[in-house]
C-alpha cells in the first residue's frame, strides 16, 4: 500500500535532434493506426503567421525561423487536432521525425507509458493496520477481527496503518517515509516475533504514547524467545506453496547468557494468479546476557530477504476475455517461459542493542538503538518509444472505443462499428505481454549521429526492466525510565530519536537483449526542442557531451535523497484508588526534513540538484484516559486524544523525481479522537463493546499522472483533507457445551470526507501551477476498508488437544478508490455549462444532470460472505516432545466474484463535441478480487 509518483507515456516517443542549419523545423506526420504518413495535413505557427501543409509522403519544413519558442499546430479533417511546443535555435533546424496524430472517431485520448505504478502490490501487508500475525491480542474484538476480516484488507476503525504504531524491541519502525506498518522487515520469522504487546485504540504504554489505532511492541530478543527446538512445514495456495522454518532459544542459562536463532524460507507459486510467487528467505539471530541480577545486554540481527512477484488490479473487461478474476497484467512469456515484470525485491537487515538496568525495585531503565540498510527495489517495465506492450493497455482492449460514446452526440453509426470492431480484437487477445517480440525490437543500432559515433554497433534497447528503489539507512535510538510510586502511581518517561536518509533511484535492472539504455526524458524530448533539456543528469551531459549511457546495474532517470530527523520527549503518568483509574500521556517532538537532489535534471537545472527549503514542524500529543470498575465482572473505559503530526515526505514535494519544489498548502496533520468502552467478563460470556469518534484534519496528497485534459503529465496536489470516523465494535465469545463456544465481531462503521480539498496542478515541463481549485469530496466515503465487517462462529477445544473452527463473515459499505480529477469542476465543464446556457431543452438538462452524476459517483460494492473453517491436534511424547498439526481452509464456498478493492482510473476519456467542445468522462475502473477456495497446512515438531 502505501502512494507512489506515476510515469505515463504521452503521445509517442519523439527525439528532438539538432542539425547544424538555418533556424527551422521539420518532420513527418502519420497517424496513430498503423503509423501510416497523412497527405494535406495543415501545419500552422500562427504567432508567426505561418501555414504548411504536409507532401504525399507526411513531411513538412518551415525554414529561417528565429530563435524562441513555439506552439505548432497539427490539423485535418477526421483526426484530432494536435499541439505541440517546440524550441528553435540559432541556426538548427528542429526534427520532430514522426508526429503522430490521432483519429478523431475511437481513441481520443493519448498513450499512458507506466501507468503501473498506481496499481497495487497485493503480496505486501505493509499498509494494513492490522495484520493476521496480531491474532493473539488479549483483545477480544482485535483477536477475531485482525485475522478473520483480513481476507477483506480491514483496517481497524478505518485507520490506514500509519496511525498504529508498531515497535520492535521497544523502538517505532513504522515506515519514515510513508508512516505504514513494518511487518515486511520481519516477515517468515513467526516464532522469532510471537511475543507481542497489544494495546488497542487510544490506550497509551510503556514504551510510547502511540497513535489513534492501536500500539503493538514485539519482544524479539533471545530471553524472550519459547525455549527448546522447533521445525515447521507449511503448504499452501494463497502466496507461496511450501515454507520451512527451524527456531531455536535456550532460555535463560546458569551463566546469564540467553541465545536464540530462527531461519526459514518460503517458496513457490499462487495457486490462482499468474506470477505471483515467493523467493523468500528470512533469519534471526540474538544473544542476551544478564549483568549481576540489574544489568541486561541484548544484540539482536533480522531479516527477511525476499523476491516477490506481484499482481496488479485490471478491468471486468480484462477479467471478463481472461476467463477468470485473476488476470495479472504483468506477465507474458518469455522463451516458452512465464515471466512477471513487476517484482519486488528486498534485504534490509535491522541490528539491534537493547540495554536494561533495575535501578531499584521501582525503577527501571531501558534503553534501545537500532539500524536499518539494505535495498528495497520494485521492478517495472518502461520503454522509450512504440506502442505500449501491456496486454491490459486501453488501446488493446476491445472495448476501448466505448469510452468515446456520448448520449446524444455519437451517432447510432458510430456505436455499431464500435461493437462491431469490439468483437473482432475480443477474438485475438490473450493479454500477454509478448516479451519475446521486445527481445527482437531491441535488436536495433541506433543510426543517430551522436548515438552511432559513441556505440557503434551495440544495440539500443527501446524496451527494458527498471528497478526502483527506496534504500533506507534508518538509525534510531530510545531511552524511558519507569518508576512507581505510592497510592498506585505510576510514571513512564522517555525520549526518542530518529536519523533517515533514504536513497530514491532508478536501476537498470534487464536491457531485454539490448546492449545499453539511452539515459533521456523521453517526455522533455517530445516537448522541449532542447538538448539540454531532456537531460536526466545535466552535469554528466556538460562533463561528457552526452547524455548517460546505462547499462544492467547503472542509475538512471532520477537520482535523489529524502532526509529526515525525527526526536520527541514522552511521559505516561497513571493512577489508580478502588475501581477507578487515570492515565495522563503527553509528548512535544521535533520534525524536519528535506529533499537533496544527486542530479540536476535539465528541465529544472536550478531547482532539482542540492537541497531543497527545510520543511520544520512542532508535533506534540496529548491522552487521558478514565476508566471504573464495577466489578471484575464490568468495567467501563473513556479515552481521548488530540495530536499534531507532521505530514509525510511522501505528501511533501510535488514532483520529488524532478524537482525541489515543496506541496503548496502543505500544513501539520490534526487528529481528534475520543473512545468509550465497556468489557464484560464473567464466566459463561465475555465481550467488549466500543464507540469511537474521531476526526482527521488537514491531510496532504500527491498524485503524479497522465492528464488527459492537458494532454501533459502532470503532478495533482491536494492539501486541506478532513476525514470523519465514527462507529462501534463489538468481540463476543459465549462457551456453550463441553469445549464449544459461539465466537463473533461486529465492525460498523461511517468513514467520510468531510471537506472540498483544495488542489494545485502542475505540469511536469514547466515550473508554475498551471491549474488552482477544489476537489468537491464532502460527503463521500473513505475508501479501502469494509465500513461493516460481521463475523460469527464456533470453536471447538477437546480433549486430546484437539481443536477446530468454522467462522461466516459477512461484508458490507467497501467503497472504491477515487480519482479527484472526477470531481473537479473541469471534468464536466461541458455539462455545466449545458445547464447555465439558458438555451438547454429539459432533456439536454436531464441528460448533463445525469452525466454528471455518472461523473461524480462513487462506486460501492455489493455485501459479500465467506465461509471458513480450521482443524488442528497436538500430540506430546514422553512430556519432551511435541507434534502438531493445523489445517485451514479460507472462502469454501469458492466465491470467485468477490471484489476486495480496486481504485478508479486517473486518466479521463475525451471527445469533441459538436460545437468543438471537450467532453471528459470515465475509464473502466480497475478491481482486485478475492482468491476461491484456499487452504494452509502447517506441520511441526518441537523438542
Amino acid at each position: 500500500m502505501k502512494l507512489k509518483v506515476l510515469l505515463i507515456l504521452m503521445l509517442a516517443a519523439v527525439t528532438f535532434t539538432s542539425y547544424a542549419q538555418d533556424g527551422g523545423i521539420r518532420g513527418k506526420v502519420v497517424s496513430r493506426n498503423g503509423r501510416v504518413a497523412l497527405s494535406n495535413v495543415q501545419v500552422k505557427i500562427e504567432s508567426l503567421g505561418l501555414t504548411a501543409t504536409t507532401d504525399k509522403d507526411g513531411n513538412f519544413i518551415f525554414e529561417n525561423l528565429p530563435a524562441g519558442s513555439y506552439t505548432v499546430l497539427f490539423s485535418t479533417p477526421d483526426f484530432e487536432d494536435l499541439n505541440l511546443m517546440v524550441r528553435v535555435g540559432d541556426e538548427h533546424v528542429q526534427d520532430l521525425k514522426s508526429v503522430i496524430i490521432v483519429p478523431s472517431g475511437p481513441g481520443t485520448v493519448l498513450d499512458d507509458a507506466v501507468f503501473a505504478e498506481f496499481d497495487s502490490d497485493s503480496s505486501s501487508s505493509d499498509t494494513q493496520a492490522l495484520p493476521s500475525s496480531l491474532s493473539s491480542s488479549k483483545d477480544l474484538f482485535n483477536n477475531i477481527a485482525s485475522y478473520r476480516f483480513s481476507e477483506m484488507r480491514f483496517n481497524v476503525r478505518g485507520y490506514d496503518s500509519q496511525y498504529s504504531d508498531i515497535y520492535l524491541n521497544g523502538i517505532r519502525f513504522n515506515d519514515a517515509m510513508t508512516g505504514y506498518g513494518p511487518w515486511s522487515l520481519w516477515s517468515g520469522l513467526n516464532d522469532a516475533t510471537r511475543n507481542q504487546e497489544n494495546y488497542t485504540g487510544l490506550e497509551a504504554s510503556d514504551f510510547g504514547i502511540g497513535g489513534i489505532g492501536g500500539m503493538t511492541n514485539v519482544n524479539a530478543r533471545a530471553s524472550q524467545m519459547r525455549k527448546g527446538f522447533r521445525v515447521s512445514v507449511s503448504n499452501g495456495n494463497q502466496m507461496y506453496r511450501f515454507r520451512a522454518m527451524v527456531s531455536y532459544g535456550s532460555g535463560q542459562l546458569d551463566n546469564g547468557w540467553s541465545y536464540a536463532f530462527s531461519v526459514g524460507t518460503r517458496q513457490g507459486g499462487n495457486g490462482y494468479v499468474d506470477g505471483v510467487y515467493y523467493n523468500s528467505y528470512s533469519y534471526f539471530a540474538s544473544a542476551e546476557k544478564l549483568f549481576g541480577q540489574n544489568h541486561r545486554l541484548a544484540l539482536t540481527l533480522l531479516a527477511s530477504p525476499s523476491e516477490r512477484g506481484a499482481q496488479q488490479a485490471a478491468t471486468d473487461e480484462a477479467y471478463a476475455l481472461f476467463g477468470n478474476n485473476y488476470y495479472n497484467p504483468n506477465v507474458g512469456y518469455q522463451a516458452g517461459k512465464l515471466r512477471n515484470s513487476r517484482v519486488r525485491n528486498t534485504h534490509e537487515p535491522i541490528v539491534m542493542l537493547n540495554y536494561t538496568w533495575d535501578m531499584s525495585g521501582n525503577t527501571r531503565l531501558n534503553a534501545a538503538t537500532s539500524l536499518r540498510f539494505g535495498k528495497n527495489g520494485y521492478s517495472a517495465l518502461t520503454w522509450n518509444g512504440g506502442p505500449d506492450p501491456r496486454g491490459d493497455y486501453y488501446r488493446n482492449m476491445p472495448l476501448s472505443d466505448q469510452t468515446q460514446i456520448v448520449p446524444g452526440i455519437t451517432s447510432g453509426e458510430t456505436i455499431y462499428f464500435y461493437d462491431r470492431d469490439a468483437i473482432i480484437s475480443g477474438s485475438v487477445w490473450d493479454g500477454l505481454i509478448d516479451y519475446d517480440q521486445l527481445y527482437d525490437r531491441n535488436h536495433f543500432i541506433e543510426t543517430e549521429s551522436k548515438i552511432a559515433k559513441l556505440m557503434g554497433d551495440q544495440y539500443r534497447s527501446n524496451y527494458m526492466i527498471e528497478e526502483r528503489h527506496t534504500d533506507q539507512l534508518d538509525y534510531n535510538l530510545a531511552a524511558n525510565v519507569e518508576h512507581n510510586m505510592r497510592n498506585n502511581m505510576r510514571i513512564v518517561g522517555g525520549v526518542n530519536l530518529r536519523v533517515n536518509r533514504t536513497n530514491y533511484y532508478s536501476q537498470v535492472k534487464d536491457l531485454m537483449g539490448g546492449d545499453y539504455w539511452y539515459d533521456i526524458d523521453k517526455f522533455a524530448d517530445r516537448d522541449m526542442a532542447s538538448e539540454t533539456a531532456a537531460q536526466n543528469d545535466l552535469d554528466y551531459y556538460w562533463a561528457t557531451g552526452h547524455a548517460r549511457i546505462a547499462r544492467v546495474g547503472d542509475k538512471y532517470g532520477y537520482y535523489y535523497r529524502a532526509h529526515l530527523l525525527e526526536t520527541n520527549a514522552w511521559a505516561n503518568y497513571t493512577w489508580g484508588i478502588g475501581g477507578f483509574s487515570l492515565g495522563v500521556a503527553g509528548s512535544v517532538g521535533y520534525s524536519n526534513m528535506y529533499r537533496e537532489g544527486m542530479w540536476r535534471k535539465g528541465l529544472f537545472p536550478d531547482n532539482s540538484k542540492g537541497d531543497s527549503k527545510k520543511l520544520d514542524y512542532l508535533t506534540y500529543d496529548a491522552k487521558l484516559s478514565l476508566g471504573y470498575k464495577f466489578s471484575g465482572a464490568h468495567s467501563l473505559e473513556a479515552n481521548v486524544a488530540y495530536m499534531q503530526q507532521a505530514p509525510k515526505f511522501a505528501t511533501a514535494f510535488v514532483s520529488p523525481r524532478t524537482r525541489n519544489t515543496t506541496t503548496p498548502g502543505l500544513k501539520a496533520e490534526k487528529v481528534f479522537a475520543a473512545d468509550l468502552t465497556y468489557n464484560l467478563n464473567l464466566p459463561y460470556v465475555k465481550a467488549r463493546l466500543s464507540g469511537y469518534y474521531t476526526t482527521i484534519e488537514d491531510q496532504s496528497k500527491v498524485i503524479s499522472f497522465y492528464d488527459d485534459s492537458r494532454g501533459s503529465f502532470t503532478n495533482f496536489a491536494m492539501s486541506g483533507i478532513d476525514k470523519r470516523h465514527y462507529g462501534v465494535e463489538l468481540g463476543l465469545s459465549v462457551p456453550v457445551w463441553n469445549g464449544l463456544s459461539v465466537v463473533g465481531a461486529l465492525s460498523w462503521g461511517d468513514y467520510t470526507y468531510t471537506s472540498n480539498p483544495d488542489f494545485v496542478q502542475t505540469v511536469d515541463n514547466i515550473d508554475k501551477i498551471v491549474l488552482k481549485d477544489r476537489v468537491n469530496w464532502d460527503g463521500y466515503h473513505v475508501e479501502s476498508s469494509p465500513q461493516l465487517a460481521f463475523n460469527v462462529g464456533l470453536d471447538y477445544r477437546g480433549p486430546r488437544n484437539w481443536f477446530a473452527g468454522v467462522n461466516f463473515n459477512y461484508y458490507d459499505n467497501l467503497y472504491l478508490s477515487m480519482n479527484p480529477m472526477y470531481r473537479t469542476a473541469t471534468a464536466v465543464k461541458y455539462y455545466a455549462n449545458v445547464l447555465t446556457s439558458g438555451t438547454a431543452t429539459p432533456e439536454q438538462q436531464a441528460t448533463a444532470i445525469s452525466a454528471i452524476k455518472t461523473i461524480r459517483k462513487q462506486e460501492k460494492f455489493d455485501g459479500v460472505y465467506t465461509l471458513s473453517a480450521n482443524v488442528g491436534k497436538n500430540w506430546y511424547i514422553h512430556r519432551i516432545y511435541m507434534l502438531g498439526f493445523s489445517l485451514e481452509v479460507k472462502n469454501i464456498l469458492n466465491d470467485q466474484d468477490i471484489r476486495t478493492g480496486g481504485y478508479e482510473q486517473m486518466r479521463m476519456s475525451k471527445v469533441r463535441g459538436n460545437g468543438g467542445e471537450q467532453i471528459y468522462g470515465r475509464f473502466p475502473s480497475k478491481y482486485f478480487y478475492l482468491f476461491g477456495t484456499t487452504y494452509y497446512l502447517n506441520v511441526y515438531f518441537r523438542f
